[in-house]
């Protein structure tokens, strides 16, 4: 045997055993690191592991990353099968659903318009074209597609959830409102459709409203938004303890939520007249959030209140000076002033 090739031989068994110790090392490593992927995420990507030619898994892994808003890797998957599966409107329409989703509705309109090339009757992307003239505030259009996907699939919630919000944007809350029904009569976990039918009924029929958000949050228990729209709900009502005990709730999720920490503040202020335990709550927005104008105004009329003039004074002025032409801020300085 040559020499030379016997030490090269020698050296690759070297190299290999290294690479292996080395790697053996990684994965120790790794295996003690926290587990940080998600479960779903998990899933599909073992799926294309084990068979990584499944265009289909390729389509499930993008549509996962758009919902969680990693659009970079949604498009990395969607390349992926582009060479593979060029004629299936899947996945243009979900290149749209990118596209979209990054504020880019030109390259959106495109790929949804590709799709329709491929299948005239292809739902996600006329759902997809209707979103986004709905974000070019186009409605025509908007109506014109819901409609042709309505024709093509009787049951389709979104499409009517899209015609709500249209018509809800042009002013026409009764066709709002009816389009938002019916899209929850077709689908009755429709999370979205119920928060805005809450946010219609709020101030006309509020037991209708609340209904609408437990509907919402029996979908969603802990949705942070919804729970402090819902306590505001019972705020304008004069619901006084059950705004207080929802605020108190979303709290327990997100301790520096700011606007439900604003509201206990509003509540203590304005509704109990408690002004010292109203500043507490003010000190911890401006905590939070240090250019927040109205803290700084509500936490001057507390101030006012309880006597401490020269205190009410400084929170006036700093009010003015994160936002120039504050009425109430204003009106408020010379008030004291004529004191």
């Amino acid at each position: 045997m040559n020499l030379s090739k016997s030490l090269v031989g020698i050296f690759l068994a070297i190299l290999i055993i290294f690479s292996s110790s080395c790697t053996q090392k990684k994965e120790k490593a790794l295996d003690n690191q926290p587990d940080t992927i998600p479960v779903v995420l998990k899933n599909l990507n073992e799926r294309l592991r084990d068979d990584p030619g499944n265009v289909e898994f390729y389509y499930d892994r993008a549509s996962w990353f758009i919902q969680n808003a990693r659009y970079s890797e949604a498009l990395k998957d969607l390349n992926e099968v582009i060479g593979k599966d060029s004629i299936n409107p899947k996945l243009f329409s979900l290149l749209g659903d990118v596209y979209l989703n990054m504020g880019k509705p030109i390259q959106a309109e495109e790929y949804y318009s590709r799709a329709l090339r491929l299948d005239p009757a292809y739902n996600d992307a006329l759902i997809g074209l209707a979103r986004n003239y709905l974000v070019l505030k186009d409605y025509d259009q908007t109506f014109a597609f819901t409609a042709k996907a309505i024709t093509h699939k009787a049951l389709n919630p979104k499409a009517y959830y899209l015609t709500a919000w249209a018509f809800a944007e042009k002013g026409d809350t009764l066709s709002a409102i009816k389009n938002y029904l019916k899209a929850i009569e077709q689908d009755q976990d429709f999370f979205d459709a119920y928060v805005q039918l809450g946010i219609l009924y709020g101030k006309k029929q509020p037991q209708m409203a609340e209904g609408f958000f437990k509907n919402a949050l029996r979908i969603k228990p802990n949705h942070i938004h919804t729970m402090y729209l819902l306590a505001l709900l019972y705020q304008d009502t004069e619901q006084t303890d059950k705004a207080l005990a929802v605020h108190q709730s979303v709290m327990a999720i997100d301790p520096n939520y700011t606007p439900s920490i604003f509201a206990m503040g509003y509540i203590y202020m304005a509704d109990l007249l408690d002004f010292q335990t109203a500043l507490t709550w003010f000190d911890r927005v401006i905590q939070l959030d240090e250019k927040n104008a109205a803290a700084y105004l509500n936490r001057g009329y507390c101030y006012e209140q309880l006597g401490a003039i020269s205190r009410a004074s400084a929170d006036y002025n700093k009010a003015i000076s994160l936002q120039p032409n504050f009425q109430k801020a204003i009106e408020a300085l010379q008030r004291i002033a004529e004191e």
